[in-house]
């Protein structure tokens, strides 16, 4: 009898350690999955930025494309620009 009572508690102390450690990983994992989350809602907001971005530099050049085909326009040469100096008014 004494032997039997012995391996139950021996069953029962390890059992009750693989919980605490079973609790403890899954704490772990659960904090890095939180910063995992923060990482993932960082990149969708960069990402739409970029995509902000990416859509303002392509509404540019089509505005550019749009004026040299539709109403060819080119750039004009550097001798036939002329800056104009304004005097200040007082």
């Amino acid at each position: 009898m004494n032997r039997g009572l012995v391996t139950l508690w021996l069953a029962v102390v390890v059992s009750a350690i693989a919980v605490v450690t079973v609790r403890h990983e899954n704490r772990l994992a659960f904090i890095e999955w939180r910063k995992a989350e923060a990482g993932k809602i960082e990149l969708q907001s960069e990402q739409g930025r970029l995509m902000l971005e990416r859509a303002t530099w392509a509404g540019r050049r089509n505005i550019v494309d749009d004026a040299r085909r539709r109403l060819q326009m080119t750039e004009p040469a550097p001798h036939r620009i002329v800056t104009i100096k304004l005097e200040e008014r007082r």
